[in-house]
């Protein structure tokens, strides 16, 4: 009796994989909106129409989740390249979304580079926003 797979079967760390990288999309999602809101000055502002609860929660969660998606993004990252070293049939998928999610992740952090030079470079402190929290200081 032959073991023939059907031939639109996947294999079976497809969906996996592919789970993985819904995961780390979706959170790369909220982080890039959470940089992008974060660097914003009129963000931090009554000005801005933004809640003081969504501030609040930019506030607190960009660190945590910045670390975390780093954790993800290294875990997923290692199953890939095992994925890749067993030469399985999706390891094809994980050369292209290794790229794609680490593009992602050093975009976030590109961001929050590019404003802190903008601080350095207009005289203020790095890391500032201004709310009321740094015209205390």
């Amino acid at each position: 009796m032959p073991r023939n797979r059907a031939r639109n079967s996947l294999p079976s760390h497809t969906p996996l994989l592919v789970a993985g990288a819904a995961v780390n999309f979706f959170s790369l999602i909220a982080l890039i909106a959470f940089s992008y809101l974060r660097e914003e000055p009129i963000f931090w502002t009554n000005e801005g129409g933004w809640s003081s609860g969504l501030r609040e929660l930019v506030r607190t969660a960009y660190y945590p989740l910045l670390a975390l998606e780093f954790l993800l993004l290294a875990a997923f990252s290692g199953a890939s390249i095992q994925l890749l070293s067993s030469r399985r049939a999706s390891a094809s998928l994980a050369v292209i979304l290794l790229p794609l999610l680490w593009g992602l992740y050093f975009l976030v952090i590109a961001n929050s580079v590019a404003n802190n030079l903008d601080n350095l470079l207009n005289g203020r402190p790095l890391h500032w926003h201004p709310d009321a929290t740094w015209s205390q200081l």
